[in-house]
């Protein structure tokens, strides 16, 4: 019996491949005294790669072979999905590289079709395993009716916060950016906890958006959003330790499948709430020579610059989505907005004397600001879901 297809698949799957054909074939200037195909096939060499482009050559297949597998793994079986995901990554390389023949700046070699061929088959793998997480992952138990304007906040805010400056930048230079830093992976395990708790919460939001049997493949498409846009945007990058905290969070959510949503929601309230205070504790647990004895004065503490768009949009997404994840606690609404903005003022107080606080006045406001959201958009009455 045929399982479960992916909605979101043959989207992803049109999406990378118009993506591949764009890096391989830019800038598109074909010359007419190109070689036939047959003498092109020839010509074919193991040419010597750097290994930056042996990396970009496999990572560029994996997206497509990840595709593959759920579009097909679906219908005729796991081995099928994995076969036909790695002979699709081939077959499409090999046509690439005939059509490089025609472009001046483009050598087409066997090196490249194997490592594009290689990368189809991780990513088909890698879509197996997705597939077999898939129903898993689900929450066993429907969410608690909540607004969903306070969830689909959550996600947009999220999204600002990854995607700023929101400025598009398709050329071939940005795509190089985006991709070099994961050629020498490199992270502090702050990084990974941020990034893990953020993606932890986006999930939440997204089971609570989505219709449950079509919940994860939302949330796929929300991972897709933030990593394809990171790729287009302007002076954005690929980042190695968000990577690692989705790999991550794919068993963790699973386990957190079977939690009832009450507990789900007080268990994430947890973490997010002392992520937020671990962020105000690091520099004295660090030892750093970051705090001063002296209180500053109140005009000096006003005056201090905000932080860029980007890190707003992320305090905001942290306040939000930790009055909201209260609220599924049981909390009253307008109860879960004043622990909320409590909870960022003590924040406040614990780095009034640091040289360069994590938080500040402009924290308060935009607490203030999320409890105001969630105590007038949350329902009182938290009835479950029909």
């Amino acid at each position: 019996m045929a399982s479960r297809s992916h909605f979101a698949a043959p989207l992803l799957l049109a999406a990378v491949v118009a993506l591949i054909l764009y890096v391989s074939l830019y800038p598109f200037r074909f010359h007419a005294e190109a070689p036939a195909i047959l003498e092109t096939l020839r010509q074919l060499d193991w040419a010597r790669a750097g290994r930056s482009d042996m990396f970009n050559n496999v990572l560029l297949y994996v997206p497509l072979g990840f595709c593959m597998a759920l579009v097909v793994e679906p219908r005729f079986g796991r081995l099928w999905g994995i076969v036909l995901g790695a002979a699709t990554g081939a077959l499409l390389s090999l046509t690439v590289e005939v059509a490089q023949a025609s472009i001046t700046q483009r050598v087409p070699s066997l090196t490249d079709l194997s490592l594009n061929a290689t990368g189809a088959l991780l990513g088909a793998i890698g879509g197996s395993i997705w597939h077999a997480l898939d129903a898993r992952m689900t929450p066993r138990s429907n969410p608690i009716g909540r607004s969903g304007a306070v969830a689909l906040t959550v996600l947009v805010l999220w999204l600002i916060a990854r995607l700023w400056p929101l400025w598009p930048d398709a050329s071939l230079r940005q795509i190089k950016r985006a991709v070099r830093p994961l050629f020498t992976p490199d992270f502090s395990w702050t990084e990974l906890a941020a990034f893990f708790v953020g993606w932890l919460v986006v999930a939440q939001a997204v089971f609570h958006l989505a219709r449950r049997q079509r919940s994860v493949d939302a949330f796929l498409l929300v991972i897709a959003v933030v990593l394809v846009g990171r790729t287009f945007t302007a002076d954005n990058t690929l980042v190695f330790a968000e990577l690692a905290a989705i790999a991550i969070l794919l068993p963790v959510l699973v386990l957190l499948s079977r939690v009832e949503d009450r507990g789900r929601s007080a268990l994430l309230a947890a973490v997010l709430g002392t992520w937020l205070a671990a962020v105000a504790l690091m520099p004295a647990m660090r030892g750093a020579p970051e705090v001063s004895l002296e209180m500053p004065a109140i005009a000096e503490f006003l005056s201090r610059n905000p932080p860029p768009p980007a890190q707003l949009a992320g305090k905001g997404f942290s306040y939000v989505a930790l009055a909201w994840l209260l609220t599924g606690t049981g909390l009253m609404p307008h109860v879960a907005a004043g622990v909320t903005v409590l909870l960022v003022l003590l924040l406040c107080l614990l780095q009034v004397g640091a040289v360069a606080p994590s938080y500040g006045w402009i924290d308060l406001v935009i607490a203030v600001i999320a409890g105001l959201m969630v105590a007038r958009w949350m329902p009182r009455g938290l009835a479950r879901r029909k």
